[in-house]
């Protein structure tokens, strides 16, 4: 057993199989190559430097077994997609696009869309009717194996009226170890005078959401940016990693998290609300209202940064360089009052009216 060379080939099984579980249950943040290449490092170091003279066995084998095995396993099953963005393995394309529409006869909309590698628009228009169009694109290593990939793409698409909301729902049927043989888009138009509620959900692309009033909204992704541009809603939650947070929004309740990525946003403040922003290695950056009739309450923070509030008749009860909290005086009496956590890292805070 000192230098048996099953052992290291053992260890390449474990990392293979380890990392194929774990690489197709989590969506993948574009550095993920690199922690991986890191922890690998740590791990043959400590291997050959402590354990493998302590020990007559083959560690140092066992470790670069399972390290190569983790790897190969993060190769296979994402396409290389870390390197930035949906890159699917193939040099042969093939696509095609599919579109639904109807008329919206009822004023409540409900809009649930699932799909990965790709971006989620959602807007309103003029009409009376809506449209929705999802762009498919395959790939593979000749144009035969492409479209055969194209024609095993599945996916649903349900139309339905609930308690006088019609409803919307588009969701992928594909497999975590076969998202990366495509890319999927999806564009939809909804009519302007609607209440709408949408839950949209991609991954390796942004979501842009434009002129839409509703109820709830909530928007996943990763690897893209949450684009909102003129939303008002009742309950906002938008999650993202290695993407910018931006536009003009409000809703009372307000939930909004990224990761190395800026929010950079305008609150109109017309109704009271509570936001939570939280990103890390990047900017916080938010124009309020400078209306009399709204009062603020802000706790916000860096690790590595300043905070700047360039607000009138604010109270500190912590008035530091990387954090600060502070309160409209007179808070109490405003008719709009808004509460606003805000945290970042390795990066300045900004509110301005």
């Amino acid at each position: 057993m000192s230098r048996s060379p099953s052992l290291g080939f053992g260890g390449f099984l474990l990392g293979l199989g380890v990392g194929w579980y774990v690489f197709t249950s989590i969506d993948l943040p574009s550095n993920v190559f690199a922690w991986v290449i890191i922890i690998a490092g740590v791990g043959v170091v400590a291997s050959s430097l402590i354990f493998w003279k302590r020990f007559d066995v083959n560690v140092g084998g066992l470790v670069r077994g399972a390290v190569g095995g983790l790897v190969l396993s993060l190769i296979f099953t994402t396409g290389l997609g870390f390197m930035g963005g949906p890159v699917i393995s193939g040099d042969y394309r093939a696509e095609d696009v599919k579109t639904h529409s109807g008329a919206m006869p009822s004023d409540s909309v409900y809009l649930e869309i699932d799909v990965f590698n790709g971006n989620v628009a959602v807007s309103t228009w003029s009409r009376s009717d809506y449209s929705i169009e999802m762009t498919v694109r395959a790939r593979g290593v000749t144009t035969a194996e492409a479209e055969r990939n194209l024609d095993d793409f599945s996916y649903s698409f349900d139309e339905s009226r609930v308690q006088g909301q019609d409803r919307l729902v588009l969701r992928h049927g594909i497999s975590p170890t076969n998202t990366n043989k495509y890319s999927v888009s999806v564009e939809a138009f909804l009519p302007e005078g609607a209440t709408i509620d949408v839950d949209l959900e991609t991954s390796n692309g942004g979501i842009q959401l434009s002129d839409v009033t509703g109820g709830s909204v909530e928007l996943r992704t990763s690897n893209g940016e949450l684009n909102l541009d003129k939303v008002y809603a009742e309950t906002l939650n938008g999650r993202t990693s290695n993407g910018r947070i931006l536009g003009e929004l409000e809703a009372p309740e307000t939930t909004l998290r990224t990761s190395n990525g800026k929010i950079d946003l305008e609150l109109p403040c017309t109704v009271s609300g509570d936001y939570v922003l939280e990103t890390s290695n990047a900017a916080i950056d938010l124009l309020l209202s400078s209306s009399p009739g709204v009062g603020y309450k802000l706790d916000f923070s860096t690790s590595n940064g300043g905070v700047d509030l360039d607000l009138p008749n604010l109270d500190y009860s912590v008035d530091q360089r990387t954090r600060k909290v502070a309160e409209t005086e007179g808070y109490a009496s405003k008719g709009v009052q808004i509460e606003i956590d805000g945290s970042t890292s390795n990066a300045g805070v900004d509110v301005n009216s």
